[in-house]
């Protein structure tokens, strides 16, 4: 690069999770980032740009590891980067009050023999600590560049800059090596003459790509070849032998010596240090009695904070695309439109966005409450109180976090699920994420114990919920032992000090996420309602019972029989399906189709379809609306409403056989894209099937065993052969593992 014109830059950010990276990169990019996907995999890609003087730099947000060894996949796409894209320099953020552990992964990029920069972050809690940390003399044991930083403040950054330009000018590496034990050293001494050709052809350093053998590496085996079997086989063995542990051992403690040795010289610690205000707080919220209980206090509060600050916003969205929807339809007509062009543009594009506005408030603030926890670093403690119970089930402590999320949105619960680096957890805890009973539920669970249960309806609801629950965990149990096979990935518990979240940071976060979800999810949910209610209109849209929506549902009436569902019930069938949209269009759906029985009216049903899931929309915002949802508001209406509902629904076992189906039945649209987005197709297809014919299984088991005394030998047949079915499901499993056709 001359000293003249522009230059170009590329520079990769990297660190321990917590460490304040996020905050160093919003910093440094402001805005002008953008997310995407690593290539092949579903781990988030965040780039940002930036102008330094007269440099236009590119900045790569690696994601947060703590070492290069690779067992992630987190740690082999940081590390593959490095190797593969050569970045002009490499800045690694350090938690300068974590010294110790933080460096484990700056060895690792010293010993990659990168252009490093070590920015030493939170150095205003160093202070606080009342330790002292000399910054010159670590930067010359490291032979880089250090620079102090307070990123929450936004102090040493123009440091930073300078230092990672001067460093891409002179394209200086560290000199510095990790001294291993003689036995070791005597290895590497050996092996570094024969593969100093194969590092010079493949660009990489000699030395690290012995260490790398010596560790077994993958990416090194692969790049020695045929050397690797006969170098490390003849040196680990005399190794392991002369020192009496394992090869990773040996390794990791020659690194962790030199870094002990290292923060001794240049850390020094107030010998009147005393337990951090960090400390003093856990010791209440991670107490095994209290904790649990205040963690879900915490996460009401989001919850409860979700609700009313996006309740504004829902109403908002709804009655301006309400109007704009209204607008094109009423035009489209004006100037003789044929009506079915209109309804797929103002029904169906416009429902569309209609539906995609109105997930959007809920699932920004939901982002943005979580936000402010995982700045705050309460978020790691409540991953540590959860994982005991997690890795029962097969999965480590921060999946509970998007189990959590779900009881409010399975969409925000799924895109949460890529803190994960293990692929299959990810896998695991989507397929179960959905039995987590979403919001959009509660207007069906209001609906229909307000008419049936009005004295023990709350009870139920929360029977439904601890049913979901406990479904989820048994469908854990059972991919764990059948399609997900394998040990729980190791859960490294860090508990990070407490801070003070940053405006700026959280915001940048919050809009990232939301942006992914709107990017990924929108144009598929769009998609499908125009589709829908394309095939919808098919029909005579003037008769209730003369639509193919209609006709859809009275001729899947008959499979739905066994749970319960009445031959002339098939409007509780059709608002199964609309429930496909969104779960709180099963009200709005099943009230205009009783409603029309009931009162003979000859409106289009589409009208209805989609007032009915504006009016659950509304209904569920404001939290009241009376039972029925905003269309059914006056008391003679609602009645109307609850006689013809008891007239199609005679048994009170078929009104909780229902209200099953729909508590476990295939999610929403929007959250089969996301799964789609995240998973692909192959794992949607099975997701859809399992949690449709689980709800089918379940509701109808539950039918038959609670009408057992009416018709005894129907309901054992029954009994009987679901419980086959269930067999015949669990060996069917069994053997797609065993056949390794599971991926």
């Amino acid at each position: 690069m001359g000293k003249t014109g522009k230059r170009k830059l590329r520079i990769a950010l990297a660190g321990n999770p917590n460490a304040g990276k996020t905050t160093v990169f919003n910093a440094l990019t402001g805005a002008r980032q953008r997310v995407g996907n690593w290539p092949g995999v579903t781990v988030e890609r965040i780039e940002g740009q930036a102008r330094w003087n007269d440099t236009d730099v590119e900045i790569i947000d690696l994601p947060g590891i703590y070492s290069f060894s690779a067992w992630s996949q987190d740690e082999r796409i940081a590390r593959n980067f490095i190797l593969e894209q050569k970045p002009d320099v490499v800045i690694d953020i350090v938690d300068a009050s974590n010294l110790e552990r933080n460096l484990f992964l700056t060895t690792q990029l010293i010993e990659l023999r990168v252009p490093l920069v070590v920015g030493l972050n939170m150095m205003d809690v160093v202070q606080k600590r009342r330790m002292k940390l000399e910054v010159e003399h670590l930067a010359q044991h490291l032979d880089c560049p250090v620079i102090p930083l307070v990123a929450t403040r936004g102090e040493g950054f123009d440091e930073l800059r300078d230092a990672v330009l001067r460093l891409a000018e002179a394209k200086s590496v560290p000199t510095t090596s990790v001294r291993y034990d003689s036995i070791v050293e005597e290895a590497l001494a050996e092996m570094i003459p024969i593969l100093t050709e194969l590092a010079q052809s493949e660009d990489v350093d000699v030395r690290w790509l012995a260490v790398k053998l010596l560790e077994k590496d993958e990416t090194a085996c692969r790049l020695a070849g045929d050397i690797c079997e006969k170098l490390v086989k003849h040196h680990t063995h005399r190794i392991e032998r002369h020192v009496g542990e394992s090869i990773d051992l040996v390794l990791i403690g020659g690194r962790y010596g030199f870094i002990h040795g290292l923060s001794r010289d240049v850390l020094h610690r107030d010998f009147d240090f005393r337990k951090t205000v960090s400390d003093a707080i856990d010791q209440i919220l991670l107490n095994r009695v209290v904790g649990i209980p205040i963690f879900l206090a915490v996460m009401y509060g989001v919850f409860w904070f979700t609700l009313k600050a996006s309740e504004p916003f829902i109403v908002l969205f709804d009655r301006l695309f309400d109007v704009i929807n209204n607008g094109a339809a009423h035009l489209l007509t004006s100037i003789g439109s044929p009506a079915w062009l209109t309804e797929l543009t103002a029904g169906g594009l416009g429902g569309g966005l209609q539906t995609v506005a109105t997930l959007t408030p809920p699932i920004f603030f939901i982002f943005l409450a979580l936000s402010v926890l995982e700045d705050s670093g309460y978020m790691s403690r409540a991953a540590f109180i959860a994982d005991r119970f997690m890795r029962w089930i097969g999965l480590p402590g921060k999946a509970f976090i998007p189990m959590l999320i779900g009881f409010g949105c399975n969409v925000p619960a799924i895109l949460a699920t890529r803190t994960l680096s293990n692929p299959r957890d990810r896998v695991l805890t989507i397929l179960i994420n959905p039995l987590m009973s979403c919001g959009a539920r509660i207007p069906v669970y209001i609906l229909f114990l307000g008419v049936f249960y009005p004295k023990t309806g709350s009870l139920l609801m929360f029977g439904l919920y601890v049913l979901g629950i406990v479904l989820a965990v048994l469908s854990g149990l059972l991919f764990k032992r059948t399609l997900l096979q394998g040990d729980v990935s190791t859960f490294v518990m860090e508990l990070p000090p407490y801070h003070i979240p940053t405006a700026n940071g959280v915001l940048l976060h919050t809009w990232r996420r939301l942006k992914s979800f709107v990017q990924r999810a929108g144009l598929i949910i769009i998609l499908i309602i125009i589709i829908f209610q394309a095939l919808q209109f098919i029909g005579d849209a003037d008769s209730p019972g003369d639509t193919f929506l209609a006709r859809a549902g009275q001729f899947a009436t008959p499979v739905f029989r066994p749970m319960g569902i009445q031959p002339d019930n098939w409007e509780a069938v059709v608002g199964l399906l609309s429930g496909v949209f969104a779960k709180e269009a099963i009200v709005g759906t099943m009230g205009s189709l009783y409603l029309q029985e009931a009162q003979g009216s000859d409106e289009p049903e589409l009208y209805h379809f989609w007032g009915g899931i504006r009016g659950a929309m509304l209904s569920f915002a404001h939290s009241v609306g009376g039972l029925f949802g905003a269309d059914v508001e006056d008391e003679q209406t609602r009645n109307e409403l609850a006689n013809v509902m008891r007239q199609k629904f005679p048994e009170p076992a078929g009104v909780i056989a229902y209200l099953l189906f729909v508590l476990i039945y295939m999610p929403c649209v929007a959250v089969m894209a996301v799964i789609y987005k995240e998973l692909g197709m192959r794992w949607m297809l099975f997701s859809l099937a399992w949690l449709t014919g689980l709800a089918w299984w379940v509701a109808t088991m539950f039918y038959q065993l609670a009408t057992l005394p009416a018709h005894p030998g129907t309901s054992l047949a029954w009994a009987a052969g679901l419980l086959a079915v269930g067999w015949a499901v669990w060996w069917g499993m069994k053997a797609a593992a065993r056949s390794g056709r599971v991926s």
